[in-house]
């Protein structure tokens, strides 16, 4: 076995066993947060998601809105172009009460060139033998790959959510004219699957690369919120309303197993999001949006977003994402709405779009 073949089957040995150690990055692809919109608010969007996105955010925002279908498709390309993520939902309202979702969000590396062994790069040969021997010399044929690896992570999720809210007749009692409050409760199941798949002639070392992945599945549950205004409580005009979010995913941890002998197992820990939003029409009479949303993971994260209405096509957005700034805008042409998310990250950033159909 040559050198490179020999630091070849040592880096996917260290692959294995980081895979099965780091707990922390396990499933890390469902941590990136999908919808333009949502992104450039910071991912703070727990308290606000009640769209087609909101079976990654609150599975119980699917039953918010008030359309009867939803479509939404979202792109990434990440690490300058190396690695692509993109994300398709889609929820319908069957029954008034009952509101059912299916999403899949991928990440993933394809066309990854494998190459045989170069003479001219082993180190055991001397300069003076490259520059005597031809053999030892690099030619055309040596850059050509003899085939390639994909790396995929997949998620499949199936989202249920139901609404619950107070009469008009009971609120009125009030004595103010305003909007009833509504509770909203929805719950995921998931199924994550990744894989390393090969194309073309593949090495001993390569090989051992095909076909290795994991698979399991979790559940998420979430709850929202609504309290469109506050005239009816708080004898206020024109104020705004708030909004609080929760969301519980991967509840009693998800546990993916790995394909090796011995079979590895490795487990996403649970994540409580919890978060509160305030809509309000007091700048200009136009619709805007504070956010805020802290994370269990990572120590705990802190996302915080704004959103302003421009005019009613137009919406400008910028958010804090931890430490990272978002900024984005959205466009909203008759049924559809088109979302734009820029992530500033420490070495590059990431472009989002998404577009979003409502029938």
């Amino acid at each position: 076995m040559t050198k490179l073949k020999l630091f070849g089957l040592i880096g996917i040995c260290f692959f294995i066993v980081l895979s099965a150690s780091a707990e922390n990055y396990t499933g890390d692809f469902l941590t990136n947060g999908i919808g333009a919109r949502a992104l450039g608010l910071g991912g703070a969007y727990v308290s606000i998601a009640d769209d087609a996105t909101a079976t990654y955010w609150n599975p119980a925002g699917i039953a918010g809105g008030t359309h009867k279908y939803q479509v939404c498709m979202m792109h990434a390309t990440r690490r300058s172009g190396l690695g692509a993520f993109s994300y398709v939902s889609g929820i319908a309202k069957f029954i008034p009460h009952l509101t059912v979702g299916v999403s899949w969000i991928r990440a993933g590396i394809d066309d990854i060139p494998i190459y045989h062994d170069v003479p001219a790069f082993d180190p055991a040969i001397s300069a003076e033998q490259r520059k005597e021997t031809a053999r030892y010399r690099p030619t055309e044929e040596d850059f050509i790959p003899s085939g390639y690896l994909n790396d995929s992570e997949n998620a499949f999720v199936f989202s249920l959510a139901t609404r619950l809210a107070i009469s008009q007749s009971w609120w009125n009692n009030f004595g103010r004219d305003s909007i009833p409050p509504e509770f909203l409760f929805g719950i995921n199941a998931k199924g994550i699957v990744q894989r390393l798949s090969g194309v073309g002639e593949l090495d001993e070392i390569t090989s051992l690369y095909n076909n290795y992945g994991s698979s399991g599945y979790g559940f998420d549950a979430g709850m929202l919120f609504r309290l469109p205004d506050m005239n009816a409580l708080f004898g206020l005009d024109n104020v705004g309303g708030f909004a609080f979010g929760v969301n519980l995913q991967d509840i009693s941890q998800t546990t993916l197993t790995w394909n090796t002998v011995p079979a590895q197992k490795e487990s996403i820990p649970a994540n409580l999001n919890i978060g509160v939003a305030f809509f309000s029409k007091l700048l200009f009479n136009r619709e805007m949006i504070l956010t805020y949303q802290w994370q269990e993971r990572s120590g705990g994260q802190t996302h915080l977003g704004i959103e302003y209405q421009l005019s009613p096509p137009l919406a400008l957005r910028v958010g804090m994402r931890d430490s990272r700034l978002t900024s984005g805008i959205g466009i909203q042409l008759k049924q559809f709405h088109l979302d734009y998310a820029l992530l500033i990250g420490d070495l590059i950033n990431t472009h989002f779009l998404s577009v979003l159909w409502t029938f």
